[in-house]
């Protein structure tokens, strides 16, 4: 059952929200970098022609997709988790560790997401080595 909110305890819930905002924005510039990142990729895979290089593509663009995949799951797990604070004030419902734990896991799919894209920077640098 909804239960009548003073404005003091809005006003917490939506400060409370604006550091999942922020890690959304984070998430947002990440994806528009891999997304770039992945056709820029897929675009050299197709002018390679040598077996190899394009194995290396191949897997490089594999690192991307799954930092692609991690992120878009830590924009998922913010974005339910910042509903479940709002829902959780105006139905006095006590998730308080269910919300925790949901911001942990979006933390360590976006950490998981920047740690694939570091190992596909090192691969671009090992590939220009070359």
């Amino acid at each position: 059952m909804l239960k009548d909110i003073p404005i003091e305890e809005i006003t917490r819930v939506i400060s409370v929200s604006a550091a999942p905002a922020f890690l959304l924005g984070a998430i947002v510039g990440m994806l528009s970098l891999l997304v770039g990142r992945l056709a820029r990729l897929q675009d050299q895979a197709a002018a390679v022609s040598g077996v190899r290089s394009r194995g290396d593509h191949m897997q490089r663009m594999h690192r991307i997709r799954m930092a692609l995949v991690l992120c878009v799951l830590s924009g998922i797990g913010t974005g339910l988790m910042v509903n479940l604070v709002f829902v959780d004030t105006l139905f006095g419902w006590q998730n308080n560790r269910t919300i925790v734990l949901m911001f942990i896991i979006a933390i360590v799919f976006f950490t998981l997401s920047l740690i694939f894209f570091l190992l596909e920077i090192l691969a671009a640098a090992r590939a220009g080595e070359r």
